[in-house]
C-alpha cells in the first residue's frame, strides 16, 4: 500500500509537470515522446486509482449486501413473530372452545378490546353485548377460572368487573374443607376472605371456589388459592386470609359468558 501511494504520488507530480509544459508551449504533437509519456503517464494514474479504489468498492458492496440481509432479516423475525402468536391465540381458542363444551349455561365468547384507565379501576370492555344475548350480572370465566361479572351492557359491548376490584364480592367456599366465606376483591391483584373464624384451619395453597349460594355464580368455578393467613385478623373476630386469583388480569383476552 506505501508502495502504490509513492508512485501515484510521483505520477501525479508528473502528469503536473507535463500539463504545465503544455500549457505553456501549447500543442505537443511535435515532442511524441511526451505524447507517449504523458498517455503512459494517465494510464499508469488510471491503474494506480483503479488499485487503490478495489478496497472501497468492495466495502461499499459488503455495506449494500449487508443492509440487504438485515432487511431480510427483520422481514424473516416478522413473519416468525405472526407466527408464534397465531399459535398461541389458536392454543387459547381451543382451551375456550373445550370450556363452552363443559358449560351449558354458555352465552358467548368475548374478546377484551380495552381496560379502564384509573388506578382503582379494574374493569374490562368486551366485544359482545345484548345483541349476543349478554345480559347484565352474567358470571364471566376463562379456562384458569372466575374473571368476573358483567355489570354494563350495551348492543354491541359489555363492561365486566374484576374479581379483584373493591366492589367485586361472591359467595366461596374452600375446596377441601368446605368451609364457606364471602371472596371480596381489594382493589389490587388480590382478594381475601370476609368472615372466617379464627380456629377454622386454613391452609397456604387452599383452593378456593365458587359455591353458588348468592344467587350469582354458578358452583363449582375456581377462584384462586390462599396465600397468605393471618389468625389474628382484625381485632382477634376473623382471620385475615389472602387469596390470589388463578386468572391474571394482565394476562386477560380471551373469555366465556355463561348465565
Amino acid at each position: 500500500m506505501v508502495r502504490k501511494k509513492a508512485l501515484l504520488f510521483f505520477v501525479i507530480i508528473a502528469v503536473f509537470i507535463l500539463m504545465t509544459y503544455q500549457s505553456k508551449h501549447g500543442h505537443v504533437g511535435s515532442l511524441p515522446f511526451l505524447n507517449t509519456l504523458l498517455d503512459a503517464t494517465q494510464s499508469a494514474v488510471s491503474s494506480v486509482t483503479d488499485s487503490l479504489s478495489r478496497p472501497f468498492r468492495r466495502m461499499a458492496l459488503r455495506e449494500e449486501e449487508n443492509i440487504r440481509l438485515k432487511k431480510r432479516l427483520d422481514g424473516l423475525l416478522l413473519e416468525q413473530g405472526k407466527l408464534q402468536e397465531a399459535v398461541l391465540e389458536n392454543k387459547r381458542l381451543k382451551e375456550l372452545l373445550k370450556l363452552r363444551e363443559n358449560h351449558r349455561n354458555y352465552v358467548a365468547a368475548a374478546r377484551v378490546v380495552s381496560r379502564g384507565s384509573g388506578y382503582w379501576d379494574h374493569t374490562f370492555t368486551l366485544d359482545k353485548g345484548t345483541l349476543d344475548g349478554v345480559a347484565k350480572d352474567m358470571t364471566v370465566i376463562t379456562p384458569l377460572g372466575l374473571a368476573g361479572k358483567i355489570i354494563r351492557v350495551s348492543d354491541s359491548y359489555a363492561t365486566m368487573l374484576w374479581v379483584s376490584d373493591i366492589n367485586f364480592s361472591a359467595a366461596v367456599r374452600i375446596q377441601d374443607s368446605r368451609r364457606e366465606a364471602v371472596l371480596s376483591g381489594t382493589g389490587s391483584r388480590l382478594c381475601v376472605l370476609k368472615y372466617m373464624p379464627y380456629e377454622e384451619k386454613v391452609k397456604q395453597g387452599d383452593v378456593v371456589m365458587t359455591s353458588g349460594f348468592d344467587s350469582f355464580f354458578p358452583p363449582g368455578i375456581p377462584v384462586g388459592y390462599v396465600s397468605k393467613i393471618d389468625v389474628q385478623g382484625i381485632g382477634g373476630n376473623f382471620q385475615y386470609v389472602e387469596v390470589t386469583p388463578f386468572q391474571d388480569s394482565a394476562k386477560l383476552e380471551e373469555v366465556i359468558i355463561v348465565r
